[in-house]
C-alpha cells in the first residue's frame, strides 16, 4: 500500500472518528500537538492506554509524551445554599460547602470526593459565595446554542466555546428577572465584545430586547438594545489591558434596575436603568465579538439573585440615585491622591458578610451551613450563604513539593487540583497529596488531566494550546 493511499485512509478514518465525537480527545506534547479521539483504557504513573475506532487494539503511551487527556463531565444538581472557594498555595482553587475550619484545617464537604480536609498552612484564601439553583451550567458541548451565521463560526472544546470571527452566539437560557450570570474570558490582542443579555432573538446580533454590555479596550459601557443612548457612563477597567483573561459576572435586576459588573471579583461598574421594571425583555443571553482575534468563553453560569447590593456597589447605587456621575468612581486608571489614614487591622478571626457587616469571634462547629460563632457578647448562629469570606488566622504559609507524577486535575467548573496519580478505576481516580492526604474523587467530575505540569518546554506547548 503506498505511503498517500494511507494518508488518505487515515484522514477518513480520523473524519469519521470526529463526525462520531467520541467523549474523550488524548493530545500529545510534539511540536504540531497532535491528538486523537477515543477513550481512557487505563492510568498509571507511566503509562496511559488509549482505546480509538482508528487503533487496532487498545495502545499504551508514555505518560511523558503526552500532554493532556480531556474527559467527558457530568455535574450534578446542587441543593447546598453555599459555595466556598479555596485558594492554595500552589495557585489551584477548589469548591465545595464549608465544614469546618480550625488552626490545622479547612474541611469541605464535596460531591466528587465526599469529605476533604485542606492543611491550613497550604490555604491562602476562603471566599464564600451564596448558591441559588443554578439555571444553566456549561457549556459541555454546542448543542442548545445558536450561532448569528450561515455557516459554523464557534468551536467547543476543553469545555469552552472558541472563535476566531465576529459572529454571534447564544442560547436561551431562561432568564430570571434577578440574575447572576458569570463566566471566563480569554483573548488574544485587544478585548472587543459585546455581551447581550435578556435578549428576545439569538439568531440576530441586535435583538430587539434586552441589554448590551461592550467591553472595547479598557472600558465597558451598557446601553438598551436598539438604543443609541447609554443609561450609563462608561466604566475604567484596567483588567482588560493588563490580562488576556478576566473573570466577569453581571448582577442584574429588572425589578430595581440595578446593574452591577464585578471583574475579577471586584466591583468595576454598577449601572441603573430608571425604566426597568416597565420594559420587555427576552431569556436569552449572547456573546457577540467585534474582532477576529481568538476568543474563548468558557465557565458559564446563571442563577437567581436575592437583589442584594454588596458592599461599595450599595454606595455606588446611593449616588446614582442622587444623580452623582461615576464615570470615574470605580477602576480609574488615575485616581486622586488621597491623604493617608491608618486603619485599625482587623482582628483575627473576624468575619465579613455579605451586606458589609462584620463579626469578631471564633467559629466553633459548621453544621448543616448554619456557623455558631461565639463573640465576647454573646453564642450567634448565622447561615454561611451570608458570609462574604473567612479570615484564616494567620499561619506560616507553606508550598506542596512537587513531586514526580503529579497531575493537574481540572474540573468541569474551571477549578484545578494538582495531585500524585495512585489508581483509576473506569469511575473514579485516587490521588495523594501534602495539600489534602488521599482522596478518590469521580472520574465525571474532571474534564481534563495534565501530564508533565513542571516541564517547562511543555508548559510552552501548553500555553501556545489555551486560545
Amino acid at each position: 500500500m503506498n505511503t498517500r493511499l494511507v494518508m488518505i485512509l487515515c484522514t477518513a478514518s480520523l473524519a469519521c472518528a470526529a463526525a462520531a465525537q467520541p467523549p474523550s480527545i488524548i493530545r500529545f506534547a510534539n511540536a504540531s500537538m497532535d491528538q486523537l479521539s477515543g477513550s481512557l483504557a487505563s492510568l498509571t504513573a507511566e503509562r496511559i492506554v488509549w482505546t480509538s475506532p482508528i487503533l487496532d487494539q487498545p495502545t499504551p503511551f508514555w505518560l511523558k509524551s503526552v500532554l493532556e487527556v480531556t474527559l467527558p463531565v457530568t455535574l450534578p444538581e446542587f441543593s447546598a445554599t453555599h459555595e466556598a472557594t479555596l485558594t492554595l498555595m500552589n495557585g489551584d482553587s477548589v469548591r465545595g460547602q464549608i465544614a469546618a475550619v480550625t488552626d490545622a484545617a479547612v474541611t469541605l464537604d464535596t460531591w466528587y470526593a465526599g469529605r476533604l480536609s485542606f492543611r491550613r498552612v497550604m490555604v491562602k484564601g476562603i471566599v464564600v459565595d451564596p448558591r441559588p439553583a443554578l439555571v444553566f451550567n456549561g457549556p459541555t458541548s454546542l448543542d442548545g446554542w445558536t450561532q448569528a451565521a450561515k455557516q459554523s463560526a464557534w468551536t467547543y472544546d476543553n469545555a469552552a466555546l472558541r472563535t476566531t470571527a465576529s459572529v454571534g452566539i447564544g442560547r436561551d437560557v431562561d432568564l430570571p428577572d434577578e440574575c447572576c450570570i458569570s463566566f471566563d474570558l480569554a483573548w488574544r490582542g485587544s478585548l472587543m465584545l459585546n455581551f447581550n443579555f435578556f435578549a428576545d432573538d439569538v439568531s440576530s446580533e441586535s435583538p430587539a430586547l434586552g441589554y448590551q454590555v461592550s467591553c472595547q479596550g479598557t472600558y465597558a459601557s451598557i446601553r438598551r438594545q436598539n438604543s443609541a443612548t447609554q443609561f450609563g457612563d462608561p466604566a475604567n477597567i484596567p483588567e482588560f489591558k493588563d490580562n488576556e483573561k478576566v473573570h466577569l459576572e453581571l448582577r442584574a435586576s429588572r425589578r430595581s434596575g440595578n446593574i452591577c459588573l464585578y471583574v475579577n471579583g471586584r466591583c468595576g461598574a454598577v449601572w441603573k436603568d430608571p425604566g426597568a421594571a416597565k420594559g420587555k425583555f427576552g431569556k436569552s443571553i449572547q456573546f457577540v465579538p467585534r474582532g477576529k482575534d481568538a476568543l474563548r468563553v468558557s465557565a458559564i453560569k446563571v442563577a437567581a439573585w436575592d437583589g442584594i447590593l454588596e458592599e461599595g456597589a450599595q454606595d455606588d447605587a446611593a449616588m446614582l440615585g442622587m444623580g452623582m456621575n461615576l464615570r470615574f468612581q470605580r477602576g480609574a486608571a488615575n485616581p486622586e491622591p488621597k491623604p493617608e489614614t491608618k486603619t485599625k487591622p482587623a482582628a483575627d478571626g473576624r468575619i465579613k458578610l455579605r451586606n458589609g457587616d462584620s463579626i469578631g469571634g471564633e467559629v466553633t462547629a459548621i453544621v448543616d451551613g448554619v456557623m455558631s460563632i461565639k463573640t465576647p457578647f454573646a453564642d450567634v448562629k448565622l447561615s454561611v450563604a451570608r458570609v462574604r469570606n473567612i479570615v484564616l488566622k494567620p499561619a506560616a504559609l507553606e508550598e506542596p513539593i512537587r513531586r514526580n507524577g503529579d497531575v493537574r486535575a481540572w474540573f468541569g467548573d474551571g477549578s484545578s487540583l494538582v495531585f500524585c496519580l495512585d489508581t483509576l478505576s473506569p469511575e473514579a481516580i485516587t490521588g495523594h497529596s501534602q495539600l489534602f492526604g488521599t482522596a478518590t474523587f469521580k472520574l465525571a467530575a474532571f474534564n481534563r488531566l495534565e501530564f508533565n505540569i513542571y516541564d517547562p518546554k511543555i508548559a510552552d506547548l501548553r500555553a501556545k494550546e489555551s486560545l
